[in-house]
């Protein structure tokens, strides 16, 4: 009886493999990217350290673009803005809560330096503030900026997967 459940096991397991693999299932995160798209050249503003371009660098690494200067594709961050507001007011006039936002503008130019692809893209947060915890409320706000970071590089990636090669 136990071998002969330990194949009807195995041979669902088989069939559930088979069926997931089947409907286009992919792991988070990865992204099919078309040939002429796998050569892209990155330019993040150059007057700040930009937050997000080393997570999307990352990114467009781990599913099969080559970054390189000067050919192929071109992926501008042509502005990218933090902020924090105070969302909520206690009784006493205390802040409660803030809000986090990260603003990026971005625009993909084609190899002959037409514009394909302008975006502006968005993440928010928003934390619990606790003035008694005031390093834990630093550290959790660190946390939600990498998030968030996270966040639009997988959108920027999105995008950019989801655009049509011209065909010469």
């Amino acid at each position: 009886m136990t071998r002969c459940q330990n194949r009807f096991s195995a041979t669902l397991l088989l069939l559930c493999c088979l069926l997931l693999s089947a409907c286009g299932f992919h792991l988070r995160g990865s992204a099919d990217i078309a040939e002429p798209l796998r050569q892209l050249t990155l330019i993040t503003p150059e007057r700040s350290r930009s937050q997000l371009e080393p997570v999307l660098r990352r990114q467009l690494e781990a599913n099969g673009v080559i970054l390189n200067s000067g050919s192929g594709y071109t992926l501008q961050i042509t502005s990218e803005s933090r902020s924090r507001r105070e969302a909520t007011l206690g009784a006493n006039a205390d802040i409660d809560e803030y809000e986090l936002t990260t603003k990026v503008s971005f625009e993909v130019k084609d190899p002959q330096g037409n514009p394909v692809l302008q975006r502006k893209i968005l993440a928010e947060r928003t934390y619990d503030y606790d003035s008694d915890k005031e390093t834990a409320s630093s550290a959790q706000e660190a946390q939600l900026y990498i998030e968030m970071d996270q966040q639009l590089a997988n959108q920027i990636l999105r995008f950019y997967a989801n655009l049509k090669p011209a065909t010469p």
